[in-house]
């Protein structure tokens, strides 16, 4: 028998906060039922795989030592829902599965703490490898803050027009002053008290202050109405894509006028100036990953 490893590794409504805390910079991804899927089994190998993942099956074939010519008896099938340059952590779910679904192959004893080392050494990352939320050093790989804990909301996603290559707006410190760093720390006091006490309301309050914080870097014009009707329906607050195209509306389905909501949307926000709308769900991070026995090929 064969082995068949699969991956299911998640994206992200951009980040609940994002910022310069301590002087790092650093964020709390928000991650979504929207995925890169991964299959790895025997060869003969046959591939589809972006820049990124290539690198990354080369980086985890030189750190571990495996043998040059294993690389040609694996098949590895990518395929993702996570749409690209919007700020949903598509690199790193497609980096992050694919080193999960090879540490899982070859027994390679992989924590989370290493699987963000490894996304590091190729670009600034998410941190949705980690199934518990923490205040996470994206540039570094650094936990300044774990919180030990998972959010539970529903997101709708509104993408907006246009796409951003995410590793241009990775260094937030040139558009962080000394007042917004101030204001940051009091956004990750907020947000850790929320969660903390399990207080969704606290926590969209900080999602929402970050996301306007994050308007001198990278400007959505956009986002002084959905935060008035995210309040107006019964929305938690709003999250954003700090250095992508999404903004998210945080809310809890039993008490959010999401019909309300829409029509309100439709008449202040053009249909032109976005190009998608999803309803999805906030989910505890992490990678799935399932191991299984498959006839030979």
């Amino acid at each position: 028998m064969a082995k068949v490893v699969r991956v299911l590794s998640p994206g992200s409504c951009g980040e609940f906060i994002q910022g310069v805390y301590g002087g790092e910079p650093c964020l709390v991804s928000c991650p979504v039922n929207l995925y890169s899927r991964i299959t790895i089994q025997e060869g003969p190998a046959q591939r589809m795989l972006s820049d990124k993942a290539v690198r990354m099956l080369e980086l985890i074939f030189n750190a571990y030592g495996l043998p040059r010519a294993e690389k040609h008896r694996i098949d590895i099938t990518l395929t993702s829902e996570i749409p690209l340059e919007k700020g949903m952590a598509s690199s790193t779910a497609d980096i992050a599965g694919l080193a999960a679904g090879l540490n899982a192959y070859y027994g390679l004893g992989m924590d989370s703490r290493r699987l963000s080392e490894l996304c590091i050494a190729i670009e600034p990352t998410d941190n949705t490898m980690f199934r518990h939320l923490n205040l996470f050093n994206h540039m570094a790989g650094d936990i300044l803050m774990d919180f030990k804990t998972e959010l539970h909301a529903s997101v709708l996603i509104i993408d907006f027009a246009g796409q951003i290559n995410t590793v241009v707006f990775h260094n937030q410190r040139e558009g962080y002053g000394v007042k917004e760093k101030a204001a940051f720390e009091e956004v990750v006091r907020q947000f850790q008290t929320g969660v903390t006490a399990g207080n969704m309301a606290a926590v969209g309050a900080a999602c929402t202050e970050s996301a306007r914080l994050n308007q001198r870097i990278l400007y959505k014009p956009h986002l002084e109405t959905l935060i008035t009707l995210c309040r107006r329906h019964g929305g938690y607050g709003v999250v954003g894509g700090h250095s992508g195209t999404v903004i998210g509306i945080l809310y809890n389905p039993e008490r959010f006028d999401y019909k309300g909501f829409m029509i309100d949307f439709i008449k202040q926000v053009p249909e032109q100036d976005y190009e998608a709308l999803y309803r999805r769900r906030v989910i505890p991070g992490g990678i799935t990953v399932q191991q299984e026995d498959a006839q030979r090929r």
